[in-house]
């Protein structure tokens, strides 16, 4: 059970908007192309692992829908760039954020190219909508 003095410092997320930050994560192709099922599983544990502590510095929430927007500097194509979206959704829907991430709940992707980021990096807010 978390203290009184930590749950002070959450943040809280109710009627707002997650973020996470994230470096670099492999594309679409390097994902799927990877040598092996075992390196695929590792990475998405990983990155499940650095998204949920990420999650963990906000109240527990769940989000009546869901609507996701990405900002990114990649090298890569902007399409390429939706293995940050499915990681950050599995790990929120995980975490409690969501019923699950079926089309009735998870309704809105939103994806561009931010020059203004560190490159290799990319900010995926949450935001709650009503269904």
């Amino acid at each position: 059970m978390k203290s009184q003095e930590s749950t002070n410092t959450l943040r809280n997320a109710a009627g707002g908007t997650i973020q996470i930050r994230l470096t670099k994560i492999p594309s679409l192709n390097q994902f799927y192309s990877s040598k092996h099922w075992t390196f695929r599983k590792r990475l998405k544990d990983e990155l499940n692992a650095e998204i949920v502590a990420q999650l963990d510095q906000y109240d527990k929430v769940t989000y009546e829908g869901l609507e996701v927007r990405l900002r990114c500097n990649y090298r890569m194509d902007l399409d390429n760039c939706i293995m940050a979206v499915k990681f950050v959704v599995d790990a929120f829907n995980k975490w409690g954020g969501l019923e699950d991430d079926s089309p009735k709940y998870f309704q809105k992707i939103r994806m561009e190219v931010d020059k203004s980021l560190e490159k290799t990096s990319c900010i995926i807010e949450l935001r709650e909508i009503f269904v």
